[in-house]
């Protein structure tokens, strides 16, 4: 799955080779968190761009709490005015491997998910190369996990497979223009 979405982007921005920008960004929101992330974007035309970030912890802290995750979320924007100013639209599918536990309540969750959703957001232009962006997004995402009790060492308590509606985006991102 990894690689057809990675072989998707890649061809895809072969297709756009005449675009007028690229961008490099990192959501700051997700640094704070310990995710680490980056995000690839190209514009394909004046108002359209595609977008394929990446975050990644492999983290574990004290008294085995964790957050890890590696997940990938590619997308299409609208801009408003034109590509990586002003405000925009958002549309992105989601991929997640995760292992979660410990931070909140007594268990810990190990599993995966797909989804997607919509986002609205806005970049602010600073100079010629810089950007700050933010965006908020809402979706869906189907879960496959396994429930644990414990934070360390506890039996499986449940398999489940579930829809949940999910924020999908909150990012304020330092976002470099080429």
């Amino acid at each position: 799955m990894k690689r057809i979405l990675l072989l998707l982007f890649v061809s895809i921005l072969a297709m756009g080779a005449k675009a007028q920008f690229y961008s490099i960004k990192t959501n700051l929101l997700g640094l704070a968190t310990t995710n680490l992330n980056i995000e690839g974007a190209v514009s394909i035309h004046r108002n359209w761009s595609l977008h394929l970030p990446v975050t990644y912890n492999p983290f574990i802290f004290k008294e085995n709490k964790r957050f890890q995750n590696i997940t990938v979320q590619p997308g299409i924007r609208y801009w408003f005015v034109e590509s990586f100013s002003h405000s925009f639209i958002g549309i992105h599918s989601l991929y997640s491997r995760y292992h979660v536990g410990g931070i909140i309540g007594k268990y810990r969750y190990d599993g995966w998910g797909v989804g997607g959703g919509l986002s609205y957001g806005y970049s602010k232009v600073l100079n010629k190369r810089w950007n700050i962006e933010f965006e908020a997004g809402v979706g869906v995402m189907w879960s496959d996990y396994t429930k644990y009790l414990c934070k360390k060492c506890g039996a499986p308590q449940e398999d489940a497979r579930k829809l949940y509606v999910i924020p999908t985006k909150a990012s304020i991102s330092l976002v470099y223009l080429f």
